[in-house]
Order: C-alpha cells, then structure tokens, then sequence
C-alpha cells in the first residue's frame, strides 16, 4: 500500500478523468449486463408463451437495442477517458524521472549505469503508470460488477449464487498464492534485461574498437550471455504463469461449465424457469471473467510495485538545489578572482585533494597540470559546487557556498574535456551557452572558436548522435564556442586544444589571449606545453597537492 499512497499525487493531478474513468465502465458495463441478461429472461418467457406474436417479439427487439447500444457507448466512452489518464500519468512520470536526472547533484549519476537508466525510463515508468492506472482500475471494476452480478444471481437462486461466490472465492486465492514468486520472476527479469542493456550499449560505444582490436567474438558472448539469461528468467516466468492457468483458471472454467449445467438440471427438475437458465448462465460467465481479473489485478500490481521502487530510487534523488541553497544570493563580487583556500575532496576512501590553496587573478591565465587521475577536473567541479568538499572556495570574496547555484553559473563558463554535445544542429549546440544570442553572437562565437571553414553551413549540420557525424577536433571547437557565447567573467578550459592542429591552437591561444585583454579570469587544464605558453602561471596537482611550476 506504501507505493499506492506514493502514486496518489498522480491520481489528485487528474483526478476527474481518473474518477470518470473507474466509474462510467464499471456502473455502465454491470448495468448493460444485466439488463441484457433479464432482457434474454424476458425472450424466453415470451417464446414459451403459447400465443407469442412476431409484433410482440419485434417490439421489444428495436426498443431494447437502442438502450443496449446506449450504455455500451457510455462504458466505451469512459475506457476512453481512462486511457487519457494513463497517458497523462506516463507522461508526469518520464517527466519527474528526467527532472530528476537533471536536478540532481552528479554523484547520484554514477551510482547506476546507462543500461540501468534505460530501462528503468523505458520499462519501469510505463509499468509504474499501470499502478495508478489499470492496477486499481483492476481491483475496483470487477469488485462493482462482480457484486452487481452476484446479487442478481443471488436474487434468482440463492443456490446457484452461493456455488458462484465459492469459486470466485477459490480462484482469487490461488491467484494470490502466486503473487510472491510471480514478483520474485519479474525483479530477475528487469535486472537480466539492465545487464542486456547495458551490454549492448557498450559495443554500440566501442564499435570502431571491437573492430579495431576483432573483439566481435568477446562483445557476441557477452550479449549472448545476457540474453540467454533474460530467455531462462523469461521461462520461468512462463512456467509460473502456466502453473496458473492449471490451477485458478481451471476452477474458473470450471465455473462457466458446471454452473450453466446444474442450473439446467435445476430448470427440469422445476425448481427453476428455463428463462432463469439463461439469466444465471449470462451473469455467471461475466462474472467468472471479473473475478479472474480482480485476482490477476493484484499480481500485476505486486510487479509493477517493483518496477515503482526501481524507478522511485531515481525520482527520490535530492536535488541540487536544496531548500537552503534556494536564500543563497550572496552579493555580486566586487571583483570576479577565484581562490582555493584549504580544498579537500575525497571520492569515497579515496582522497583526491589535499589542502588546495591558490588565487587566479582577473586578466590571468593559470594553467593547471597534472597526470590523469590527480584532481584537475575535480579541482573544477568543487569550483562549480557539483561535488561536495572541505575548505572554501572564494570568487571576489564571495563564498561559493553562499551565492546560489544559478548565480554562481552565471559567472562561470566551461568548455569539458569530453565536449558534451547534444544530437542537433552544431548551432543549436553552441546556442545552450546563451539561448539570447542573437545569431550575430553565435556567428562570431563559432569563429572564435576556429570554426571558419564553410562556417554557414557547418552551423546547420546535424551533429547525430553523441556527435558521430563531427571530428573530435571539431567537437572541441562546439564546446569551446558555446563557452565563448555565454561571455562569463569566469572561464575554464579542460583540455581545449587535444584534439586540434597546430593552426587551431593557434587561433584558440588567440582567442584566449583576448579573454585575458578584457580581464577575464582563466583556469586552463591541458597536457600539451605548447598550450601552456599562453598561461601567466602555471600550476602542477601531485598527490592531491598543488605547487607551482
């Protein structure tokens, strides 16, 4: 019940189309069943009749089908509201699922694979939606009809009603026998497809590599491994599902074939009417049939629950922006110099900054060095505030802890090492560093960036996706060009020119230079020495330690 109460929040933003749609198909459907059935009564007590005209019959024919197609059209109508609400709720949910990746601080991203993410986005939130949804829709509509349909069973033979509600009895409680190991079966499969997943992701990743090194073999075994193991879960859950049909589907058959007979050798016995016969027998039919759902509804429920705890642990991430960091404002600095005092960040057991402490100035380029590994780029998330650390950091006297995340962005534009792109047009790319820019601006951000060449029709490329169709030259270019676009007083560069010629360092170093001039502050990462004759100084992290070459 505590997933239920946690999925109400959906239920309460559509409650209407949610009300609508339990209600109309549930009352309207029980409603045009039994109508139908004392209709089929009311035949047969016409027929048997001696003097029985055609009129008569025909009569009564055209004004019940009317009535029939009427609440027919009702149930349909409110099935079709439903479906409205589960794809409202589907969409809240993948909407909260992204929010939350997004909002949330970087080292919750690591605790899950990109396999993981997949399919808990894919296939756990569109199960999660079937709680809320046909779930309950499942338990509450059969329970209005079912009762609808016992107590007009009861009505006309309370014998009959009595047998009908013992093997509606039976056949939800062998169902429920089967809940437990019917969740165990699906957690397996859904872990069994993440690994799947996860492993397909990986050769898509390293396509040019497994070709390079001939590890198609290695890559095959590994996927075939996985989805050999996602075939055995599956069966199993076959076998499971096979052992229900042998046992609670069996007693509900046997429902629909033993009743309709003994209310027959009831009718030639006299205790009942023939016209009897044909009620019990179409109420008893329906009936069975809601029952069976009833009872499926809480298996689907019980691995969908699991499903919501697999995609709620990604939904529940904290934010960010927490209630406290929301006052934080600061005062805008008087001057926009970044000092380390004492900075200390640690990745579990592992420390990766001692004690940092260093000051770059406003018209300064400090160059920072390092082998890979040794805290550069953690160096530059403790600046950013996305990862937690001791000590303080100061931008103008400000401390970073004090100024707003949005505020403390604003002052910082950063170009990484690994040139996160986006599957659009390279404009659109360098656009996200100011969404305001006119096109002027991005214009003149691409060629400071060095993208000169056929500039206007670079801009319109689609970059595909993780930037196939680009170099990884010109993905350096993308990245630094939106930094540029933003015009921070802050900025920094993780490994601007790796991945460029001799002719575009050069224009990038240019381009840094200017920066400098305008009295920008600047922290550039870099391995290459003849990127590092554009820094004023330059800094060297050992150890977790920093001392100045």
């Amino acid at each position: 019940m505590k997933v239920l109460f946690s999925m109400m929040k959906y239920i309460r933003k559509n409650w209407k189309l949610w009300v609508c749609g339990i209600l109309f198909p549930a009352f309207f459907s029980t409603a045009t069943n039994i109508y139908f059935a004392s209709i089929l009564q009311d035949y047969v007590a016409i027929i048997t009749e001696h003097q029985t005209s055609f009129q008569r019959i025909s009569k009564m024919l055209i004004l019940t089908l009317p009535v029939l197609l009427l609440l027919s059209c009702i149930d349909d109508i409110g099935l079709y509201v439903f479906s409205l609400f589960l794809a409202s709720t589907e969409n809240e949910l993948r909407y909260d699922f992204y929010n939350s990746l997004v909002r949330t601080p970087l080292k919750n991203l690591q605790k899950l694979n990109q396999g993981e993410f997949i399919t808990r986005y894919n296939t756990d939130v569109e199960q999660s939606a079937q709680i809320v949804s046909y779930d309950i829709f499942g338990v509450i509509y059969p329970l209005i009809v079912g009762t609808g349909y016992m107590a007009a069973v009861l009505l006309a033979d309370f014998r009959i009603g009595f047998l009908m509600l013992l093997l509606g009895v039976t056949v939800i409680i062998l169902n429920f026998l089967f809940v437990r190991r019917m969740k165990r079966a699906q957690a397996e499969i859904l872990q069994a497809k993440e690994t799947y997943v996860s492993n397909c992701s990986d050769a898509i990743k390293g396509k040019m590599s497994i070709r390079q090194y001939s590890a198609q073999k290695v890559m095959s075994k590994k996927i075939s491994d996985a989805a050999n193991k996602l075939y055995r879960k599956e069966c199993r859950a076959v076998q499971l599902e096979t052992m229900k049909l042998l046992t609670s589907d069996a007693v509900a058959n046997s429902c629909i074939y033993l009743l309709t007979p003994i209310a027959c050798i009831m009718a030639a016995c006299g205790y009942i009417g023939v016209s009897v016969v044909l009620f019990i027998h179409q109420l008893c039919r329906c009936f069975i049939m809601y029952t069976q759902n009833f009872a499926t509804s809480f298996v689907h429920y019980s691995e969908h629950s699991l499903s919501f705890e697999r995609m709620n642990s990604v939904i529940s991430f904290e934010n960010e922006i927490t209630e406290s960091s929301v006052n934080r404002y600061g005062h805008i600095p008087e001057n926009f110099a970044v000092t380390f005092q004492n900075v200390s960040a640690a990745y579990g057991d592992h420390q990766v900054l001692k004690n940092v402490s260093f000051t770059a100035l406003p018209g300064e380029c400090i160059g920072i060095i390092g082998e890979s590994g040794s805290g550069k780029s953690t160096l530059v998330k403790a600046l950013m505030q996305m990862i937690d650390y001791q000590g303080k950091i100061y931008i103008g006297g400000e401390n970073c802890r004090d100024i707003s995340l949005k505020m403390l962005r604003k002052y910082i534009a950063y170009s990484p090492e690994h040139n996160d792109v986006f599957p659009t047009t390279v404009y659109d790319n360098i656009q996200y560093g100011n969404l305001n820019a006119a096109q002027e601006e991005i214009t003149y951000a691409a060629e400071m960036a060095g993208i000169a060449t056929h500039r206007e029709v670079f801009l319109q490329r689609n970059i595909g996706e993780n930037g196939n169709q680009l170099s990884g030259g010109q993905k350096q270019r993308v990245s630094i060009a939106r930094a540029l676009l933003k015009k921070a007083p802050i900025y920094i560069f993780d490994e601007p020119t790796a991945a460029l010629d001799a002719d575009s360092e050069s224009k990038i170093l240019n381009t840094i230079s200017m920066l400098k001039q305008e009295g920008k502050c600047i922290l550039l990462i870099t391995h290459k020495a003849s990127t590092l004759r554009i820094a004023d100084r330059v800094l060297q992290i050992k150890g977790g330690t920093v001392s100045q070459v």
